[in-house]
């Protein structure tokens, strides 16, 4: 599904922020792709030098806090009603991600996360 990952990765970056009180400039991420069957979150620290923020993911349970923020935020959200179909600038839009706000879906970020809280997210 064209805007997955993308929807995915912000989501994380977002329950991130909120979870580990890290402000929002100072994380972002990328996404490595290998090819269509490949494709990796990169996140990282924007502050020069690099604060230790995404190490800090290390820690499994900040990881699933880190998660169950992403998931309460986009969940709560009420753009795109029940269809879930769009995203707006209280879940998974910024001002950082202009270049894929087409592709943002709330839908989506909720179906990764909840995959991944579960279990099933398969690594491709």
């Amino acid at each position: 599904k064209d805007g997955f990952w993308e929807s995915l990765m912000y989501s994380i970056i977002e329950g991130m922020s909120s979870a580990l009180e890290i402000d929002r400039s100072d994380i972002d991420g990328t996404l490595y792709i290998k090819n269509s069957y490949s494709k990796s979150i990169v996140l990282f620290d924007t502050v020069p030098g690099g604060a230790g923020h995404v190490k800090r993911l290390l820690d499994k349970d900040q990881f699933i806090e880190t998660l169950n923020h992403a998931l309460g935020k986009v969940s709560k959200c009420t753009c795109g009603e029940d269809s879930r179909d769009t995203s707006c600038y209280n879940c998974l839009r910024n001002y950082y991600n202009q270049y894929c706000h087409d592709k943002l879906v709330r839908g989506y970020a909720i179906e990764g996360l909840e995959r991944i809280l579960e279990g099933r997210l398969v690594e491709a």
